[in-house]
């Protein structure tokens, strides 16, 4: 951000839309556009998709000390689909980064993913928790 005030401000006064936004691991706009602006089911998906979440990510982690590829698979296949579907896409791309190295079959580069994947899905709670308070 430094060099764009100090050597850009003489052709844009304000950085474009973004620049220096953070993405948010949720997109709230867009899901709220996509359930037509209905704030109830909003605040009655979110829990829910937290909840199996939570779930989700306690099976993935048992499934890393278990070594069944499979498992892990179908767990980062389900939260990969749910997540892009509620506009959680940073998670979705790490569950899809996780489903494919299980394919791979690589343990290592699993239990990386698993971590990756559980990092982006706690960021997504957390952004729960905070837009939950904030409304």
């Amino acid at each position: 951000m430094l060099i764009w005030n100090s050597c850009l401000t003489s052709f844009w006064p304000e950085p474009p839309v973004g620049m220096n936004q953070i993405p948010s691991s949720i997109d709230f706009a867009a899901l709220l556009e996509m359930l037509g602006g209905d704030e109830q089911i909003l605040t009655s998906l979110l829990p829910k998709f937290a909840e199996e979440l939570t779930s989700d990510l306690a099976a993935s982690a048992q499934a890393i000390v278990d070594h069944d590829a499979e498992l892990l698979r179908q767990i980062a296949h389900r939260i990969k689909g749910t997540s892009a579907n509620l506009h959680a896409l940073m998670l979705s791309a790490a569950a899809r980064e996780l489903e494919q190295a299980c394919t791979e079959a690589d343990a290592s580069l699993m239990a990386i993913k698993q971590q990756v994947m559980s990092d982006q899905a706690r960021a997504v709670q957390e952004a729960i928790e905070s837009w939950h308070a904030e409304s």
